[in-house]
């Protein structure tokens, strides 16, 4: 509690101290405060604290109630602070209560920020695109080489040999979503970075299926609205093919004959994952292999290989020619 006296008791109280032999040195250091409290103090132009008020009424000789004090709360002007500066704001900006008073102050909070040379930031816009073979492709391309933060999606491949992927990927993501990205390389690591900084598009991405943080240790699986449409699980097929497959030749002899086979694979650490390309390949009509042990789903037939360079197709430059050349042979082209 605080105590407040009128400035003609305030000159009476300090004036019997000072007959009582009291410097406002000593005063000061008998109530722990600076002289210059002291000197506020005897002029009322703040109140007094409780205690520090008893130890002066007692050093004076006079009778508390004889200085007629009034006690107020330690805090009493908060609430008067808080209506005042409620009441200015409202003249400047119009009744906060409102959704057009909250956007008003809103807004000239943000320029006031901008000013200021401040960190603050807004969510960007985003074009939610609907669902879409193209959009099923660009998750599987995140399923692959992205990943998703609270703040940024990234897709990193290798600088040396998906330079061209990377461009698509951020043609693909700038088309679909409307907001620019950055593209990056480190010629140290071989890699090149797509990255795109938006918590709303981080949002929406994460709606659709992509884990935020660690994608094996959060159940990467296909989701729900691919497994339902036939094209768009072509698509994302496509699009996990682009960043975690390989077309290969698999060299191999019989009785001092060299064979050679063509080989397709998609490899992922993802347990789930694994098992819906497994049964979904099937449902396409293709005859994946897999063991136990293996992180791979392969493709070792001839003809099913060529169906999926027809049917299904890669945007990845890399994979198209590595098959061309294995095959000697132009694959025309997918829709």
């Amino acid at each position: 509690m605080r105590v407040v006296i009128s400035k003609n008791k305030a000159n009476l109280l300090f004036k019997k101290i000072k007959q009582k032999g009291y410097s406002l040195k000593t005063i000061a250091k008998f109530n722990s405060v600076s002289k210059r409290t002291i000197t506020d103090w005897k002029r009322a132009k703040f109140s007094i604290p409780q205690k520090n008020f008893n130890k002066l009424t007692k050093i004076s000789g006079l009778n508390p109630n004889f200085l007629n004090p009034k006690t107020i709360d330690n805090f009493w002007y908060i609430k008067k602070a808080a209506i005042k500066g409620a009441y200015a704001r409202m003249q400047k900006y119009g009744d906060l209560g409102t959704p057009e008073g909250r956007r008003k102050g809103g807004l000239n909070s943000i320029l006031s920020h901008r000013r200021l040379g401040t960190n603050f930031k807004t969510l960007k816009s985003l074009t939610k695109p609907k669902k879409s073979r193209k959009l099923a492709e660009f998750l599987g391309i995140m399923f692959g080489d992205g990943h998703l933060s609270n703040y940024q999606i990234e897709v990193t491949t290798n600088s040396s040999t998906d330079k061209n992927h990377a461009f698509y990927v951020k043609r693909l993501t700038e088309k679909l979503f409307g907001m620019k990205c950055t593209i990056s390389v480190k010629s140290e690591e071989k890699t090149i970075i797509i990255k795109t900084s938006s918590k709303n598009l981080v949002n929406f991405i994460h709606k659709l299926g992509m884990p935020i943080g660690n994608k094996i240790q959060n159940n990467l699986k296909i989701p729900l609205w691919i497994k339902q449409n036939t094209a768009y699980l072509k698509a994302f097929i496509r699009g996990l093919f682009d960043t975690d497959g390989c077309i290969y030749c698999d060299n191999h002899k019989i009785k001092d004959k060299t064979y050679q086979h063509l080989g397709w694979t998609i490899t992922t650490y993802a347990d789930k994952l694994k098992k819906d390309l497994l049964f979904y390949l099937k449902e396409l009509g293709f005859s994946p292999t897999h063991t136990k042990n293996q992180k791979s789903i392969y493709l070792r037939k001839q003809k099913e290989i060529d169906k999926y360079f027809h049917t299904i197709g890669t945007n990845n430059p890399k994979h198209l020619k590595r098959y061309k050349t294995l095959i000697h042979g132009r694959v025309p082209k997918w829709s």
